[in-house]
């Protein structure tokens, strides 16, 4: 007979209720078991810890008292990583990805520890075992005295195998404990003795390092000592800390630094050698706008005073004083001039300062400004006189000779070993009828002759010229004539000059009368017969 509904649905609430039964009490079964393992280690001493997401959830005395022995300000997971680590390296990687099985992980430090850890019930456990013996209860466990053993060593050799000197000196200077990097440089300190044992030093490397009036705290200093073998010194960084009624000294090798200083101290001694050589005057003002630095060119410049400069005048103060001592170009009014020094001091620290200040006396001055850094920046002083009068010199010397040219009735024309155009009179711009601006501009032989060449009848003569400015060697001077379109004869004359230069000079006769100026022109008839 086909069960009812009813019957099934009972059936059913009956099998959910044992199933929930079941895994209740496996639950319950894993939190005796974890709870039992917990007591278990209580009994036997042992630190154990339980972990869920990193956070501590339980943990034997043991392993608490373990914990606050090492407190810090990390969580109770970071502290015990931090304890552990250097004795078991592979802890940590273990403790991201615990196994499921206990695994048991040997110590490199201390043998006689080791620690287990699995993952329970979705719990990390980590257990620290080692060889037990029957403890009461009011002893400490053997397994945290090894850790502590085991730290302990892990310390002493940091300290004899550290490269820093370390040593600790009671109250009146004695040497009390050192480690061994202070042993074997204290033996390069002294001359090797004879006797072959080796003697405990009597006195410390730096035996006044105790004797400093009000030593009391933590003191840093930079001492020296010289070996026997070595003229030079060697420099440590010492610290000493207070302890118990002596101190503990740190020395640090400090021969880099000192020796970078050094050379520090002779670069800078030999840019000063250097800047005080120089005949361009170079002051140096700070992010304050305050003089830092200046040499001696900028006193011999200025006629400023030593004791003003050396001062640390500001900017405006420097300015002030040149302008009393007319030391700067006069402005047009007192406000301008000043609103200049704010624009000059920008224009200095972009580096894009630079002017030439013609000065009352007649001297000439260029002065330009350069940023440094930290917002620093500086203005060089540099006498240009003697090359402004050259400057003016040549130019005058220059239109002396162009009016001089102008002057004479001849066109003449100066044409470079290349072809070109380098100088012309007023007289050469009247015959070829050119711009007398366009003196100094770059013009080619080859566009003069087109000139020449219209203006004139056909003639062999400007070919002549082209070749024989172009012509390299030894060459001698040649003339010829032709005939100007308006009927005059022209006299051409080619000379060589210094520099591979070709003078050539134009000389015109009088004018025709107009009946034969009128049997000279262009005419078909003439040409046809000249052929």
């Amino acid at each position: 007979m086909l069960l009812s509904l009813l019957d099934l649905a009972v059936i059913g609430i009956s099998c959910a209720t044992c199933v929930g039964v079941a895994f209740k009490s496996q639950q319950e079964i894993k939190k005796w078991r974890n709870a039992k393992q917990i007591d278990t280690a209580r009994a036997n001493n042992l630190p154990i810890f339980l972990f869920q997401d990193d956070e501590l959830i339980d943990a034997t005395p043991q392993a608490i008292a373990l914990i606050n022995e090492h407190r810090t300000d990390l969580s109770e997971f970071d502290t015990l990583m931090q304890m552990l680590g250097p004795h078991f390296p592979q802890l940590r990687g273990l403790a991201a990805n615990p196994p499921s099985s206990k695994t048991r992980i040997d110590g490199v430090t201390a043998t006689s520890i080791w620690v287990e850890i699995c993952k329970t019930g979705g719990r990390l456990r980590i257990a620290i075992n080692g060889a037990q013996e029957e403890l009461t209860p009011h002893q400490s466990s053997t397994v945290t005295s090894d850790i502590r053993l085991s730290e302990l060593a892990m310390l002493r050799e940091l300290t004899q195998q550290s490269p820093q000197l370390i040593w600790q000196e009671a109250d009146d200077g004695k040497l009390l404990w050192a480690n061994q990097t202070y042993l074997k440089f204290i033996d390069q300190v002294h001359a090797p003795s004879d006797t072959v044992q080796a003697v405990w030093p009597s006195a410390s490397i730096f035996p006044d390092l105790h004797d400093i009036p009000g030593a009391k705290g933590t003191s840093l200093r930079r001492l020296s000592v010289k070996l026997h073998d070595k003229s030079a010194e060697h420099w440590f960084d010492v610290t000493s800390v207070p302890h118990g009624d002596g101190f503990m000294h740190f020395a640090t090798d400090a021969n880099g630094i000192v020796r970078a200083e050094q050379e520090r101290r002779s670069f800078k001694q030999t840019l000063g050698r250097t800047f005080a050589e120089l005949s361009i005057g170079l002051a140096i003002f700070d992010k304050q706008r305050q003089l830092t630095t200046f040499n001696p060119a900028v006193l011999d410049l200025t006629k400023l005073k030593f004791d003003f400069l050396s001062s640390r005048p500001t900017l405006e103060a420097v300015l002030d004083k040149l302008r009393e001592s007319r030391m700067l170009p006069e402005p047009k009014n007192y406000t301008s001039w000043r609103d200049q020094f704010t624009e000059l001091e920008v224009a200095a620290k972009k580096g894009t300062y630079s002017e030439t200040w013609a000065l009352p006396d007649g001297q000439t001055y260029r002065v330009t400004g350069r940023p440094h850094p930290d917002g620093a920046f500086a203005f060089m002083f540099e006498d240009i006189s003697a090359e402004v009068s050259l400057t003016r010199r040549f130019r005058s010397d220059i239109e002396t000779s162009q009016a001089v040219l102008d002057s004479i009735p001849d066109a003449i024309a100066v044409f470079s070993s290349a072809g070109t155009l380098v100088i012309s009179n007023q007289a050469y711009a009247e015959l070829w009828q050119t711009n007398p601006a366009l003196y100094h501009e770059q013009r080619a032989l080859q566009t003069e002759t087109k000139v020449w060449q219209q203006r004139c009848t056909a003639t062999p003569i400007w070919s002549k010229i082209q070749n024989f400015t172009h012509q390299i060697g030894p060459r001698e001077a040649w003339s010829d004539s032709t005939l100007l379109d308006d009927g005059r004869q022209l006299s051409c004359h080619a000379n060589p000059i210094a520099g591979g230069k070709t003078l050539v000079r134009f000389t015109t006769a009088a004018k025709m009368n107009p009946v034969i100026q009128k049997l000279t022109m262009h005419d078909p008839a003439i040409r046809v017969r000249k052929r």
